[in-house]
């Protein structure tokens, strides 16, 4: 009887039909920490049960959470996967056991996805092998597929301060959660609604961080995850939390004044223009002829110092899309456009 074993494989999350967590790895580590599967010293799950039989196959593997064996979990096998909608075509479902061990007996052959339900919840996490593709696992007739062992996390921890949807004015502001019981340290990750990222996977050992927020108005979201003492991720929040700042000179979102979205105009003396930023002290352009099968890049990031450029050429006629992303003086992004675009009439 053949046993495979699959190590370092990865978790995504879908609620619904919509797609809502990058890829983690499965033992809950993230890639700074150095962490690899020889991290590992434990034994690897092996299968001694009954051969499948009839031409079919099984499948046998285990789900953890917190260090050990996660009972009454559903675990489902489907033929079809998409990561916005889900398991779909010929479906396996079973429960795990009290050591967190699930069984599919005699599964007809092919490729499957797996996913588990979180606990009591009406969320999958689903094991994957990138960002939006879910593992192939493929079974075959008389053979038992060992999967190994996942460790899975909950979708309960409940930040606090400030609160989801909230409006603050100071620019020195602490982000504050519920303690997670059995948490070693969290990871904090702050974004702003345009400019880069406050804090990526920022490691805390307390259940608050004070961080400091661009000085203009801005809507951000943040997000927190909890693991244990042997760097195992065990809950993070179900969704990622936003707030605004308000009563700041500026914003981050900088509105296009010039040409209007969607306007035709003539091509020749163009000139881009969009609001200013109090904190940059320099744009980038990105603008394209999207009429071109190449997608070719009119400005490829130009670099001015002021909030407008006028072009010395006449450009040809075709639709052209565009944006800017204003920097400050460290070279940080600290705003920027949404996309917009306009015609060339020939």
């Amino acid at each position: 009887m053949k046993k495979y074993l699959f190590g370092f494989l990865a978790l995504i999350l879908l609620s619904g039909c919509g797609f809502l967590e990058e890829d983690a790895p499965v033992d809950g580590r993230s890639s700074d920490e150095g962490s690899s599967e020889s991290d590992t010293t434990e034994d690897e799950l092996t299968y001694d049960g009954e051969d499948p039989t009839g031409g079919k196959g099984n499948v046998f593997g285990e789900i953890r959470w917190n260090g050990t064996g996660a009972p009454d979990l559903e675990v489902l096998l489907c033929a079809d996967f998409s990561s916005f909608s889900g398991c779909g075509g010929e479906e396996f479902l079973t429960t795990t056991d009290a050591e967190g061990q699930y069984l599919f007996e005699d599964v007809e052959p092919g490729i499957y996805a797996l996913s588990v339900r979180v606990f009591d919840s009406d969320d999958w996490l689903y094991i994957s092998s990138g960002i939006l593709s879910s593992a192939d696992f493929e079974v075959e007739a008389g053979e038992t597929l060992v999967i190994g062992r996942q460790n899975i996390f909950k979708l309960d921890l409940n930040p606090t301060t400030p609160g989801n949807g909230g409006k603050v004015t100071d620019l020195e502001l602490p982000l504050e959660w519920e303690a997670y019981p059995d948490a070693d340290y969290y990871k904090v990750s702050l974004y702003p609604e345009e400019g880069d990222a406050i804090l990526v996977d920022k490691r805390v050992d307390e259940a608050t961080i004070t961080v400091d927020l661009l000085p203009v108005n801005c809507g951000y979201r943040w997000s927190v995850e909890a693991f244990n003492s042997d760097r195992i991720k065990i809950a993070e929040t179900a969704e990622q939390f936003d707030f605004v700042v308000a009563g700041q000179d500026g914003s981050c979102v900088l509105l296009i004044e010039e040409p209007a979205d969607g306007a035709e105009i003539r091509g020749d003396g163009i000139v881009l223009d969009w609001e200013d930023s109090p904190q940059a002290t320099s744009y980038k352009i990105l603008m394209w002829n999207d009429d071109d099968p190449d997608r070719t890049n009119v400005l490829d990031f130009e670099e001015v110092n002021e909030s407008s450029y006028r072009f010395e050429q006449t450009l040809e006629p075709a639709r052209y899309v565009w944006s800017v992303s204003a920097y400050n003086a460290s070279g940080d992004k600290v705003g920027g456009t949404d996309i917009f675009d306009f015609t060339v009439r020939p």
